[in-house]
């Protein structure tokens, strides 16, 4: 008379069948998260580029110390372009700060809720790939949170908590971290792009 029960192999194909199926709902959730993050950071760009286009119509010139610079006539070309500025992160906080505080105003020329942030001012870390494009990686610990959840804070004294001044803007990166923005003012057209590193 046989014994009722599971054999060995019968318990390993069903393991393996199990891991086979977790692989598959693992690697299929890392990719929604992948384009979940680039379509968040593809959104945030959108969302910061209509705010400045809308601060410029409405107030006849460019948010922050940017602005200032230009109507001064002291904005040229950098790299090997001489029509391009690209501004430093110290005139993105300073636009992005000028915009955020006409919302808080009562102007809702954006929804900041749709923002990106980090204490993280650092540029982005320059990778040379092996076919000799070159890419851009989120700095060292340069970790972001959406704009409410850092005003708030995650959760009651939380290290993550900001005020508006320490906050940097940018986007999330698809493997994780934070992006800061690239903006790009075309001076003989009088435009921002505001753009994700390569």
């Amino acid at each position: 008379m046989m014994k009722k029960g599971f054999t060995i192999i019968e318990l390993l194909v069903v393991l393996a069948i199990i891991g086979i199926l977790l692989g598959i709902v693992t690697t299929a959730a890392a990719s929604s998260i992948k384009q979940a993050r680039a379509r968040k950071a593809d959104a945030c760009c959108t969302i910061v580029k209509q705010a400045l286009s809308t601060f410029y119509a409405q107030e006849g010139r460019w948010p922050g110390s940017i602005g200032r610079s230009i109507e001064g006539g002291s904005v040229t070309g950098t790299g090997n372009n001489p029509d391009v500025y690209e501004l430093q992160p110290s005139e993105i906080k300073s636009m992005m700060l000028d915009v955020i505080n006409k919302v808080k105003d009562g102007n809702p020329m954006m929804d900041i809720s749709g923002l990106f942030v980090s204490r993280s001012s650092d540029r982005p870390r320059e990778v040379r790939l092996q076919n000799g494009r070159v890419t851009y990686r989120p700095a060292k610990g340069a970790y972001g949170l959406d704009f409410w959840d850092a005003v708030k804070g995650l959760k009651k004294d939380s290290p993550y908590k900001m005020t508006t001044g320490e906050m940097n803007f940018g986007y999330p990166y698809v493997d994780g971290g934070f992006m800061p923005f690239r903006v790009l003012y075309s001076i003989p057209t009088d435009e921002m792009r505001v753009e994700k590193w390569p």
